[in-house]
């Protein structure tokens, strides 16, 4: 393995009873980098995201993080590694304020014990106090501090979004994965998005992202591996990608020739 690469999958494979969803497929993002992962409705982009994060187990293959093996780790276990993620459609604690919900992003980081909570024992509330400014920092950052004491449910549809990306950030990632992260936003939105997406690998934060608005993956990947019933099909720049008759040819075989043009 290449020094430079922090996340590889290598020939995983994922089978949902008679269907394999992910056959023997290999991805290397390198650090610092926004990798996208692209592809037509059905070409498994989102299985590999749940194989990376533990929610499913690979049949076949490997997950590896900074060279370690992440095979049978549950997810908790590999947020804590330092591999986050967003969904395509925000799972929030539609219940909880933004405040706690960006909070939440960091108890895999927590050290408090359980009588130390109980209790409110001095380190607990150093703790405590030490989480919440983290989490509004990503909460102004954002945004979204004017909806702090919102609860999740309240907020717009836009805002969701960015909060559970505000989430995913306060747990720390040296990886995150983002799923369609643009989706459903309006233009002055997704503008928002794509320019805090931009700047992640300027503070350490290696970005995958699975994106079907071909502008803004376009905009703002560095390498582009391409997913076609559970292959990769190709893999290279913006540019090369953009020329690749195979490309085009998956996509219009969907009948979604203007996909790769005009996303």
């Amino acid at each position: 393995m290449r020094n430079d690469i922090v996340l590889e999958t290598q020939g995983i494979t994922k089978r949902f009873r008679g269907l394999v969803a992910v056959d023997r497929f290999d991805i290397a993002v390198r650090a610092f980098t926004i990798h996208s992962l692209i592809g037509p409705n059905g070409a498994g982009k989102t299985t590999v995201f749940n194989v990376i994060t533990g929610i499913y187990r690979p049949e076949e293959g490997k997950v590896l993080f900074q060279g370690q093996v992440l095979n049978g780790l549950k997810p908790h276990e590999i947020l804590a590694r330092g591999i986050a993620r967003t969904f395509q459609n925000p799972r929030l604690f539609k219940n909880m304020t933004c405040l706690e919900n960006t909070m939440a992003g960091q108890h895999a980081h927590g050290r408090a014990g359980f009588w130390s909570s109980i209790l409110r024992l001095p380190h607990q509330r150093r703790e405590e106090k030490k989480i919440q400014e983290q989490a509004g920092e990503w909460l102004h950052r954002l945004g979204l501090w004017p909806f702090r004491h919102e609860l999740a449910r309240n907020i717009p549809y836009g805002c969701q979004k960015l909060l559970e990306l505000a989430r995913a950030l306060a747990a720390q990632p040296k990886v995150l994965l983002l799923d369609e992260p643009t989706c459903g936003l309006n233009e002055s939105e997704k503008a928002t998005m794509m320019n805090f997406i931009e700047g992640l690998p300027k503070e350490g934060i290696t970005v995958l992202l699975v994106e079907h608005n071909m502008n803004v993956v376009m905009g703002l990947s560095d390498l582009i591996t391409v997913m076609n019933y559970g292959k990769k099909i190709a893999e290279g720049t913006p540019e090369e990608i953009y020329n690749n008759p195979v490309v085009v040819e998956a996509y219009l075989g969907r009948g979604e020739s203007n996909v790769v043009k005009s996303g």
